[in-house]
């Protein structure tokens, strides 16, 4: 079966407060430009994996919840995943971790859990578990089963060195893939290596001149 998987990506881009406090650099990280990066990772991964995906908030803007849920329920999607990350005071603190919210039974709880731990198998943050997430709008408004991860805290120094590395995003998307190929019992499909080729000996040329030089029977003085 051609499962279609719905993904979202929280939040839009000038959603206000939804970033990490100023780094010591001066800059800023938006929680939907790690949202958003690791949606289009997860988009390929699913895809190479023989799902289809639909991306339920792919504007600019803050799209509404209501519009996210909506799409995915007209297109009848077996799955609704939701990206985010995590915030605590908006103040540079020391805690953080992973926690993945589903409904507390049924194929939202164990897809939920997959996802889960193929999350931790990775960098290795805090476990902060899964959790009964039945209050969140779009677990509550959605007719399939729906997972919604914080993949990290943006106001946890450590988290957030992590969240702003695209090698992490990239990541997460592996992980939450993997997860959802466990849940409907398809294989996994790692991306491909690139191709390398082998390099070509450098151009020796005295040697070069050596061998014309036999071939045509001249002789030189050593």
């Amino acid at each position: 079966m051609n499962y279609l998987i719905a993904l979202d990506d929280g939040h839009g881009m000038e959603t206000p407060g939804k970033r990490t406090p100023v780094f010591p650099d001066g800059t800023v990280m938006k929680e939907n430009e790690f949202n958003k990066a690791v949606v289009n990772y997860l988009k390929a991964e699913l895809e190479r994996c023989g799902f289809r995906t639909l991306l339920v908030a792919p504007e600019d803007t803050d799209t509404p919840l209501s519009t996210r849920c909506n799409r995915a329920n007209t297109a009848g999607a077996h799955l609704y995943v939701s990206v985010h990350a995590n915030a605590n005071t908006g103040q540079w603190g020391d805690w953080g971790g992973i926690e993945t919210y589903t409904w507390n039974k049924g194929d939202s709880l164990r897809i939920g859990k997959l996802i889960h731990q193929e999350l931790l198998k990775g960098t290795q943050l805090t476990d902060r578990g899964v959790k009964d997430g039945t209050w969140l709008y779009v677990l509550k408004n959605t007719k399939m089963p729906a997972v919604l991860v914080e993949c990290g805290f943006m106001d946890s120094r450590k988290d957030a060195d992590y969240l702003r590395k695209e090698s992490y995003r990239k990541e997460c998307a592996v992980e939450i893939a993997k997860g959802i190929c466990k849940g409907f019992g398809v294989p996994y499909k790692p991306e491909a290596a690139p191709v390398t080729k082998p390099a070509e000996p450098a151009y020796d040329h005295g040697k070069h001149i050596a061998e014309a030089v036999k071939k045509l029977g001249i002789i030189t003085d050593a």
